[in-house]
């Protein structure tokens, strides 16, 4: 049952100790005791993919998490302070607890990822948290391999599957008190990944931010990866459903990974995906991108991707002899090609974003 439950059975629990009822109190404690210890006992069941034969099923044990004893103790706490007669120092200790508890409600999941369109420019913006902003970047490969490009990221890479191929995604967070500040935050840490991207044949291309939202228009479930339990732990991305997946790496490290569904939900709610648990025996990012390539492939080069890849090519020329102006149509876009190549149609906060990136 749900942690409101277990609240309200705590809350029960300490009114019948008060009062001396035992037929109540013990059953009440005894239940929370045991849904801690269950907590921790708890086991999942995977399968694993080796080739055409499918391994058989394993069971692993959770981890044991360190935030029950922890919450345990101040749950205790509130009990004595609630026998001792105490006022506000049960209820205190009580909302300690519940908050250690509920930290892991968010470790994985998108509960507090959604964020908000920023009109006029390429950012998002936490609903729940002002401060806190995002910047949603598409990958052009105009090459095929991915693990190529994007082994020695070191960023957040977001995939999502679309028409039996993957596009990927660099989600770029910053804190910042306003949105100029917040901009010029996101140009500082796109610039040298945008500048690294295209020596290896692959080129950013910031969302407007109503683009960038639209693509996150879901509802989200989050899905077990098993990545670093045993020795065939990467080759269980292929047998591992997902329409989202999220890698962060630290240098070249797997430090944590997620993966989600898409369930349906409401419209009109966008969240940025959580970047998950992190793993205690973390695989090369280079080997999870090299797995995932055996089965998926990126988006096919297009229009775009030969426009920055001129614009990268021609990094230090004046923007007069880089750009050809065409125009902008009706929705307000601008038409734009460089080189005498294929003019393409981008937002004015994408352009502004594009030039901070490749100087």
């Amino acid at each position: 049952m749900g942690w409101l439950f277990k609240i309200a059975v705590f809350i029960v629990g300490l009114f019948a100790l008060t009062l001396g009822f035992w037929p109540l109190w013990i059953p009440c404690f005894g239940y929370l005791a045991y849904s801690i210890w269950a907590a921790t006992r708890r086991r999942t069941v995977y399968v694993q993919d080796q080739g055409k034969n499918r391994g058989p099923p394993r069971v692993r044990k959770h981890r044991f998490k360190r935030r029950y004893p922890a919450a345990g103790v101040f749950f205790l706490l509130s009990l004595v302070a609630f026998v001792a007669g105490g006022a506000w120092a049960p209820f205190v200790f009580l909302a300690i607890g519940s908050l250690i508890v509920a930290s892991g409600l968010f470790d994985r999941g998108p509960s507090l990822s959604e964020v908000r369109q920023v009109p006029d420019s390429i950012l998002l913006r936490s609903r729940w948290l002002p401060f806190s902003w995002a910047s949603l970047v598409e990958v052009k490969f105009g090459t095929q391999q991915m693990s190529r490009a994007l082994s020695s990221v070191g960023n957040e890479v977001m995939m999502t599957m679309n028409s039996e191929k993957l596009s990927v995604y660099l989600p770029v967070r910053v804190h910042a008190f306003s949105v100029p500040s917040a901009e010029l935050k996101v140009a500082e840490k796109l610039g040298p990944l945008a500048r690294m991207l295209s020596t290896k044949g692959a080129y950013t291309l910031p969302l407007e931010s109503e683009e960038a939202a639209a693509r996150m228009d879901w509802s989200l479930m989050s899905v077990d990866v098993a990545l670093e339990y045993g020795k065939d732990g990467v080759t269980s991305l292929n047998s591992t459903p997902f329409d989202v997946l999220v890698l962060s790496p630290s240098g070249h490290l797997l430090e944590s990974a997620a993966a989600y569904v898409v369930k349906v939900g409401k419209a009109g709610r966008y969240r940025l995906p959580g970047k998950g648990r992190k793993l205690e025996s973390q695989p090369l990012l280079w080997e999870a991108l090299e797995t995932l390539g055996e089965r998926h492939l990126p988006q096919n080069a297009d229009a775009v991707t030969n426009f920055l890849s001129s614009v990268s090519a021609t990094r230090g020329e004046s923007l007069g002899d880089r750009l050809d102006n065409g125009g902008s149509t009706d929705e307000g876009k601008v038409v734009v090609g460089s080189l005498g190549g294929q003019q393409v149609e981008l937002t004015r906060p994408q352009l502004r974003a594009i030039v901070r990136a490749y100087g």
